[in-house]
């Protein structure tokens, strides 16, 4: 057995692959570690093993990453490079060593002083109790380096099983950990995440890898064994086919295992267009759930006290219906400009259009300007429809 990368696709299971296969190992007597980014993912992941396993077990333990790194890499074996103990977490979006709003660093913040030792200050705050957040990667890295890999030893002690969460977040020094680890650990390490969702970072900085493919090319050095996760258990195919084409030729296609539509739903399903000038009928007649690119967008045309989500703050949520805002980029690739997102630095914008249209169980509604109707190609919804228009269980076509 070879450590795993797993390419889990919107909707296939990812949670529920990382609870059964811990209690297959829990039920043979071992322990098992799962670490997430995300305190929501946490708490997910915590309640999905009590409804799968019937109650809590000591030996699933789930930890946020930052926690792990210092609870785990660091705390233990921190004498090597600090003497004082480290108490607590300084979080940090941006770099701590910049002066705020500029591009110049301040003094003495260097990895090394002159003497060749660790610099306390280039990881810990001036009090030197607490870490940075955005630099407890690299700081983990060091001290795996300066003990040979002491914490990897102690964690394959303890654990028979360690999963890596939505790893498609993990930028830079994350990497250097797990690389850390997998020498240590050869087949205990199981990375399960979505590349395509990638809409977070663990850090700053620019240290690769960065990009998605960068990425996976990085577990393939490590010799992790790849496998994919595309079925799809939320959405129907027609949404599944439209959100393949927005990473084409790079993952395996997206097959749904939705093969019925819910009795409310029957009426009206599929993927189309919405008018800006019907948006207030669409929205009343089928209450779906909003979805914006950032807080503002729409807001002069759209009725007061929605209920929303901006694209990248539904990750990791599904809906019955849901109308997406999209910004002018968007529309141009769905319009058919293949290039639309050629020029980006970062996989950001794809990313989260994948995210917001793959929310969608059963109807995906795309908000445009009457204008661009024709020049997009699905159908226009209109406020004529009936039930008796949409025949229930034909779920490979669109319908207005």
């Amino acid at each position: 057995m070879t450590n795993e990368l797993w390419i889990a696709g919107a909707g296939s299971g990812k949670t529920h692959k990382i609870i059964t296969d811990a209690i297959n190992i829990i039920d043979g007597g071992g322990r098992v570690l799962v670490i997430t980014y995300t305190i929501n993912n946490q708490a997910e992941l915590r309640s999905r093993f009590v409804e799968l396993y019937g109650k809590s077990s000591e030996d699933f333990v789930v930890k946020g990453l930052f926690s792990f790194y210092l609870e785990d890499m660091v705390r233990p074996y921190q004498n090597l490079v600090f003497t004082d103990r480290i108490t607590a977490i300084a979080f940090t979006e941006n770099n701590p060593h910049l002066w705020p709003g500029s591009t110049k660093y301040k003094k003495n913040r260097g990895e090394k002083l002159d003497d060749g030792l660790i610099n306390p200050l280039h990881y810990l705050t001036p009090c030197k109790t607490q870490v940075y957040s955005g630099l407890l990667a690299k700081l983990a890295a060091l001290i795996a380096k300066q003990s040979t890999n002491a914490p990897a030893k102690r964690l394959q002690d303890i654990y028979h099983r360690v999963f890596f969460d939505e790893v498609q977040d993990l930028v830079g020094w994350d990497y250097e950990v797990i690389k850390s680890l997998s020498k240590i650990m050869p087949s205990t390490i199981c990375c399960v995440g979505d590349f395509r969702q990638t809409i977070y970072s663990t850090t700053f900085g620019h240290k690769a890898p960065k990009t998605s493919q960068q990425k996976i090319k990085y577990f393939h050095k490590l010799k992790f064994k790849q496998h994919s996760m595309p079925t799809n258990r939320r959405c129907i195919q027609s949404i599944c086919d439209l959100s393949d084409t927005i990473h084409p030729n790079m993952y395996v296609r997206a097959v749904s295992e939705v093969d019925n539509i819910p009795d409310e739903i029957a009426h009206h399903y599929g993927t189309y267009l919405v008018k800006k000038s019907q948006v207030n009928d669409y929205i009343k007649y089928l209450n779906p759930q909003i979805l914006r690119w950032s807080s503002t967008t729409g807001k002069s045309y759209l009725p007061a006290n929605l209920s929303w989500h901006t694209f990248g703050s539904s990750k990791g949520l599904g809906f019955n219906r849901v109308l997406i805002i999209p910004p002018k980029k968007h529309i141009d690739f769905l319009s058919g400009d293949t290039e639309a997102f050629n020029k980006d630095k970062t996989d950001e914008s794809r990313n989260k259009l994948y995210v917001a249209i793959t929310r969608a169980r059963y109807s995906l509604a795309i908000l445009v300007d009457d204008k661009l109707v024709g020049k997009i190609p699905y159908p226009v919804w209109n406020d004529t429809i009936n039930s008796t228009t949409y025949p229930k269980n034909n779920l490979n076509s669109n319908r207005t």
